[in-house]
């Protein structure tokens, strides 16, 4: 569960986005973050699914920040 406080324009333009297309709100935000999450320029995007591997504190680094993450 998630509560997530919007700016009143914002709100405004999810409501007649939901109205118009016969949507829920939860609907609407569950797809436009799981989109986000998914675009390739996310640094988050690789880590999905990792919590049933086994990967080291370094692989998890590598994937997020390069091979280079320790270095001096």
């Amino acid at each position: 569960m998630l509560s997530v406080r919007l700016p009143q324009p914002l709100e405004n333009q999810l409501a007649a986005f939901c109205a118009a297309q016969h949507l829920s709100k939860s609907s609407v935000v569950q797809l436009a973050l799981e989109k986000h999450l998914s675009r390739n320029d996310n640094p988050f995007a690789a880590l999905r699914g990792v919590g049933n591997r086994k990967l080291t504190t370094e692989q998890i680094m590598s994937m997020t920040r390069g091979d280079d993450w320790n270095q001096p």
